[in-house]
């Protein structure tokens, strides 16, 4: 009885070691059939032939990521679609055709574990895909679609959204180079302005923001707004975005901190108590 008390707590401490180092973080990987779509909403403006801004148009604008293999270095090889619609589903480029220019569709590589891009895929990328578990407050290079370059996200408070505690980051990113104007082949700039909420346990998107302002620069105006994109989540986003960030977290906590203490915790008890009834045993 003794030294079987003392074994299986010897067991139980052996056993949430494993599993903490050696099963737990092959779970806390991106799923091989990671999938995800976010809708957003927003609004977008496109210079006409004069210079000024045209008509502010009611947009939607839907991104998908899709999983299509594991590579050989564990990498996720994932497509992902974007795509703009007036607020009643048609095309946003049925409304000027220089708007199909905002719809991509690319592939691109992502690392499991610290969900940064790798080499693969059609479209070499760097910085992070999306934020990793175990969020810091620090900055992180995030790759930027529309610059083709990593920009900094800035940690700047905490926050809660519908009762998840979020880390809260910005991209506040002037003056980036951007192709010459189709039209007048006039140099651009771009700006980018993004506000990023994670859930800090396991780097869940919770909320997203931004707004992309293309500049010509005109040689006797100078720098004036030809497109401006503004987008956010859709509230059924965020919805969906909060309760798979609580089970997320809820996994985690529940995977490599109150499961791992209490079976080390339990197991500590059962060797004191084996220790304790030997002990009682000899003075007998």
């Amino acid at each position: 009885m003794r030294r079987a008390l003392v074994a299986l707590g010897v067991a139980v401490i052996a056993l949430a070691m494993v599993w903490l180092y050696l099963i737990f973080p092959g779970m806390a990987k991106l799923p091989a059939d990671y999938s995800a779509l976010y809708h957003f909403e927003g609004t977008a403006q496109i210079a006409g032939a004069t210079g000024a801004l045209g008509a502010v148009n009611q947009t939607k604008m839907d991104r998908t990521l899709t999983t299509t293999k594991v590579n050989d270095a564990d990498a996720l090889i994932i497509q992902q679609v974007i795509k703009f619609t007036t607020s009643d589903g048609k095309p946003l480029s049925t409304v000027d055709p220089r708007f199909v220019a905002l719809d991509s569709s690319e592939s691109y590589a992502v690392d499991r574990v610290n969900r940064t891009n790798v080499d693969g895929g059609d479209k070499t990328r760097s910085g992070q895909f999306t934020f990793p578990a175990n969020v810091k407050q620090e900055a992180y290079q995030m790759w930027s679609a529309t610059t083709g370059t990593t920009l900094t996200a800035t940690f700047v408070r905490e926050e809660t959204v519908q009762g998840l505690k979020v880390y809260v980051f910005q991209i506040d990113s002037k003056g980036n180079a951007y192709p010459n104007n189709p039209t007048t082949n006039l140099p651009q700039t771009v700006d980018i302005a993004t506000t990023l909420k994670v859930e800090p346990v396991s780097g869940t998107p919770i909320d997203m923001t931004t707004k992309t302002t293309v500049f010509m620069k005109h040689p006797v105006a100078g720098p004036i707004p030809v497109l401006i994109n503004d987008s956010h989540f859709t509230s059924a986003t965020v919805d969906e975005n909060v309760i798979e960030g609580k089970s997320n977290m809820n996994k985690i906590m529940w995977g490599s901190v109150y499961g791992f203490w209490g079976a080390i915790a339990l197991g500590a008890v059962l060797i004191v108590v084996g220790l304790v009834v030997k002990s009682k045993a000899k003075t007998a």
